[in-house]
């Protein structure tokens, strides 16, 4: 399989484009440049977005490239209004229309307008039969043409009020490009085996699975390599890309099963809850052991033992009710009862 690093891309020379850019700024020149391009019968798709540096905050599809044989239309998408036009010729199946990963493009025109694609190539699928592992535009083009596109106005702001130089040359590469591969391969003007970039088996599977694309590779048994001027099965879009309805609202589909997981776990939660049950009729046999301990407890603690009473006390009616508080604050222990003790022991003899 062919592969090619970063490292030898920055090292080519690179690639300028050749013809000449339109831009389309307004309703009546997208209506004049729809009707062109409906003519047409192939044509080279890219789009660009303004890049945004927050978490959780993304911008809608900025620039449209639609690139033909000497000449490539940028569509400002905010400055004409209306979708209607091109939705028109990416709807044609007779157009043929070739990108490279179409499916982040149409997710993103989606949330403008809902349209049905058809008559597109994806570029990923489509260098597999010519051995090429890559998918990156600017790895493509670098392995088969030995040029360097320049990605150094990618990230710059396509939402500006009028476009750099530089930006109008990147935005008409990157559709132009795409045309300029396909024709070149089906032309049988490439020859995988003359390519001198070559990578190991492990990292052209790693580079497969990325875009969800397996190919088999050329060591393997029942590989055959495409025959010179023959084009391969790639020819039509996948499945997935041509025919299907982009839509804006298929993200609920994702909301609607995460539902149905949520009913599917309320409905197993019972099944716990019977475990649950007999350990709680088991808790109130335990806590009425503690209970019954603290009640016999306190009939232990509660009797106290009174002082004996003094022989030489009277036993007069008022002398019993003396004995009594005497024994009463006695058991509290109070300051106040030994004072009053103290003054009952005076006698009036002893004075005298």
């Amino acid at each position: 399989m062919l592969g090619i690093s970063k490292d030898t891309v920055h090292a080519l020379p690179e690639v300028h484009y050749p013809g000449r850019v339109i831009m389309i700024d307004s309703a009546a020149k997208a209506k004049d440049a729809v009707a062109y391009l409906l003519k047409q019968p192939q044509i080279g798709f890219d789009t660009e977005t303004r890049p945004s540096f927050q978490k959780n905050h993304h911008y809608k599809v900025s620039l449209v490239q639609l690139s033909v044989p000497g000449e490539c239309f940028l569509f400002r998408l905010k400055q004409i209004g209306s979708l209607d036009g091109l939705m028109s010729i990416f709807e044609n199946p007779n157009i043929q229309k070739i990108g490279l990963s179409l499916k982040d493009d149409f997710h993103s025109l989606a949330k403008l307008c809902e349209f049905t694609p058809a008559g597109f190539v994806e570029l990923q699928t489509f260098v597999k039969d010519y051995e090429i592992a890559d998918n990156s535009l600017q790895k493509i083009f670098a392995l088969i043409f030995g040029l360097r596109i320049s990605k150094n106005q990618r990230l710059t702001n396509w939402e500006a009020s009028e476009l750099t130089p530089g930006q109008q040359t990147y935005a008409a590469i990157d559709a132009w490009a795409c045309v300029e591969i396909y024709n070149y391969l089906c032309a049988g003007k490439f020859h995988p085996e003359e390519c001198p970039y070559r990578i190991d088996d492990q990292t052209a599977k790693m580079l497969q699975s990325s875009v969800g694309i397996r190919m088999p590779l050329k060591h393997l048994e029942g590989y055959e390599p495409p025959k010179e001027g023959v084009l391969s099965s790639a020819y039509s879009a996948p499945p997935d890309i041509n025919s299907v309805p982009v839509k804006k609202g298929r993200r609920k589909s994702a909301g609607d099963s995460s539902k149905g997981k949520k009913e599917e776990s309320v409905k197993v939660a019972p099944k716990p809850r019977k475990s649950g049950g007999k350990k709680k009729s088991e808790k109130p046999e335990e806590t009425k052991e503690p209970k019954k301990k603290s009640v016999t407890a306190s009939h232990k603690v509660a009797p106290r033992k009174t002082p004996p009473a003094k022989k030489n006390q009277k036993t007069s009616a008022s002398g019993s009710q003396k004995e009594t508080t005497r024994t009463k604050t006695a058991s509290s222990g109070t300051a106040p009862v030994r004072k009053t003790v103290k003054r009952t022991k005076k006698r009036p003899s002893d004075e005298a």
